[in-house]
């Protein structure tokens, strides 16, 4: 009886989780601890498998890489916290924990759950922009996101990161359908809330997103394509290609990114004035932060002392970029080296690779999720903000937890 109730706590707190990333930064922290205090109750280390201790001590060790620079840290303030913002990468193993205990017949609902989550805040931000569709059309031509107009207003990029991580789940069970006993009902309702994310996804437009969501599809449809029919290889190919196409041609707001990330492209490749566009910036941003990394390579400035002496080093690198353009590196390699690091940065690209490949022949969700969320570190830095650290830890943990039980054939 205990063991049922701690299964059905951690899928409730799992739904306050998901439907706090785009409501309430207070609930994320709150359903977070919910499910590391679930995950404590049930801890015993001898039923992880060595993969799972391996994995868990990767995580542990890189926030106490990171915490090791606040000794060195003359802002204080600033890297308490920091690291308490990071606190849920220590978590990592209680998380998982908490989920390696819940029985494969919850995990339908967690996706359920996850998928219509992410669904409220894309329709509503969706209409939001079809009844502002001219003025936004030419905000995305400069370089402007598509706001997300629910609960306190999720930054754009964390929550493209999101919608393209419940797509990928959505895809992955209705692929895996047979093995978690789906009825009529959910998949055809879990079928179409990821269609419509999808679609939401593309019409909202953040590039890091889409990438991200286009390479976690890649990695969980390339095992079942091969276990295909030639019949059905050629129409999924060709579904792949078309639904895009489709979906470029009635999206306004898509051509226009594209026609924007052109330009952006071409202003970073020739060097002209950066200021006001996006990847421009980023590249302008990437050297700086690789100059205060090769200054301090081995240990970093400190996690405290990072923000200031990168806009310190902006100001002298590159003063044609206004202040207010002087962003940190949105790479999230580079910000761990210059907080803490390249020794950090390692173990950060240790775990990514260790989820990617280390167990890829029997977890193919865990592969997509954590090459998913790797790729969005590349253009965004995602353990630097409260609802993307969140899900770095949550959704490996999510797939590490689920994707590699047994999986009937497709």
């Amino acid at each position: 009886m205990r063991k049922e109730w701690m299964q059905i706590a951690t899928v409730c707190a799992w739904g306050i989780l998901a439907f706090s990333f785009s409501l309430s930064p207070a609930l994320i922290s709150i359903s977070f601890i919910l499910l590391s205090a679930i995950g404590l109750l049930q801890l015993n280390l001898k039923e992880f498998t060595k993969f799972e201790l391996a994995l868990s001590a990767l995580f542990v060790l890189f926030f106490l890489s990171s915490a090791a620079s606040f000794l060195y840290s003359q802002n204080t303030d600033e890297a308490s916290r920091k690291l308490i913002l990071k606190l849920p990468i220590l978590c990592f193993p209680l998380v998982f924990n908490a989920l390696k205990k819940t029985e494969s017949k919850h995990f339908p609902n967690i996706v359920l759950i996850g998928l219509y989550a992410m669904y409220l805040p894309a329709l509503v931000s969706v209409y939001n922009y079809i009844s502002n569709k001219t003025l936004f059309d030419q905000l995305i031509l400069e370089s402007k996101p598509l706001p997300i107009e629910f609960g306190y207003g999720i930054y754009h990029i964390q929550f493209s990161i999101l919608l393209a991580i419940s797509v990928v789940l959505g895809v992955y069970i209705l692929l895996h359908r047979k093995s978690w006993d789906l009825s009529a009902f959910n998949k055809t309702f879990i079928g179409i809330i990821s269609l419509l994310n999808f679609v939401f996804l593309h019409i909202l437009s953040a590039r890091t997103g889409l990438l991200a969501l286009y390479f976690g599809l890649l990695m969980i449809l390339l095992p079942a394509l091969f276990k295909m029919p030639l019949r059905n290889k050629i129409i999924s190919i060709l579904a792949g290609l078309l639904l895009p196409v489709l979906i470029l041609s009635a999206s306004s707001s898509l051509r226009n990114r594209l026609r924007n990330t052109a330009t952006d492209f071409e202003v970073a490749w020739s060097g002209k004035d950066a200021n006001d566009y996006s990847f421009a910036m980023r590249v302008q941003a990437w050297k700086n932060a690789t100059q205060v990394i090769k200054k301090n390579a081995l240990i970093g400035v400190g996690i405290g002392d990072a923000d200031k002496v990168l806009q310190e080093n902006f100001a002298h690198m590159n003063s044609s970029i206004s202040p207010a353009n002087r962003k940190n590196p949105h790479f999230q390699f580079l910000e761990t080296a210059a907080q803490s690091g390249l020794v950090s940065s390692c173990i950060f690209l240790l775990i990514i690779a260790f989820s990617i490949s280390g167990d890829s022949n029997k977890n193919s969700l865990l592969a997509s999720i954590s090459l998913l969320l790797f790729l969005a570190s590349c253009f965004e830095s995602i353990l630097e903000r409260q609802a993307s650290v969140v899900a770095f830890a949550a959704f490996i943990a999510l797939a590490l937890a689920f994707g590699g039980r047994e999986i009937k054939k497709i």
